[in-house]
């Protein structure tokens, strides 16, 4: 028995070591957790079958739709693989209307609805404010001269809202057919590849940071 859980907890102990490192994706998380059960089915032991159940029931509670999102965006050819061979329902395959819809979803929530790539506060200057920036007035001492320019520094541009709303799904359907005929993707697709790419499979690095803070 105690040989048993040695040989059944070393693959946990390799995924695990896997999982720390500070570049792991939602696909670097699928990819160990395949090989820790195909290492757990081999050993067919009682220990590894209780194992790999209660693996595949934590897997399902937590697997979304965004790692078959980043499986195609990474590699259409991959996913269709995956869509034609799969039998494995713990690791099931996004369908691509529901590809498409997680990416919407992605891109209304990093453009917004109109495409307004510039959210950021704008400070107009009136004519009254042009006035009294011109006009002479009493010298300015060295701390109200120092907040002018700060104040000055947080004049943004905002770029004029697009009331058109883009019909993303359409736009979505040729970028893919694109990216499927010739590997290149648009411009929508490498922004959702690029945001889906920093969802952390874990939270390691969060306590990593915690921990690096208590020893300082």
């Amino acid at each position: 028995m105690i040989n048993d859980l040695i040989v059944s907890l070393q693959p946990f102990k390799l995924g695990n070591e896997a999982l720390c490192r500070r570049e792991p994706t939602l696909i670097t998380a699928d990819t160990t957790f395949q090989f820790i059960l195909d290492k757990l089915q081999k050993q067919d032991t009682v220990l590894s079958n209780q194992l790999s159940k209660s693996l595949r029931e934590r897997i399902q509670e937590r697997r979304t739709e965004l790692t078959g999102v980043l499986i195609y965006l990474q590699n259409p050819k991959k996913y269709d693989q995956q869509e034609t061979k799969n039998t494995d329902h713990t690791f099931f395959v996004t369908k691509k209307a529901a590809i498409r819809q997680e990416i919407i979803r992605i891109l209304e929530r990093v453009i917004g609805v109109g495409d307004n790539e510039y959210e950021s506060e704008v400070f107009e200057k009136t004519p009254e404010a042009v006035t009294s920036a011109t006009a002479t007035g009493p010298a300015l001492t060295l701390k109200e001269e120092l907040e002018k320019q700060l104040k000055q520094e947080k004049e943004t541009i905002k770029k004029k809202p697009d009331n058109k709303q883009k019909d993303y799904e359409k736009i979505l359907k040729k970028e893919m057919a694109c990216f499927e005929s010739d590997g290149i993707r648009g411009q929508y697709l490498t922004l959702a590849y690029n945001c889906i790419l920093t969802v952390q499979p874990t939270s390691v690095e969060a306590k990593r940071a915690f921990l690096q803070q208590d020893i300082l």
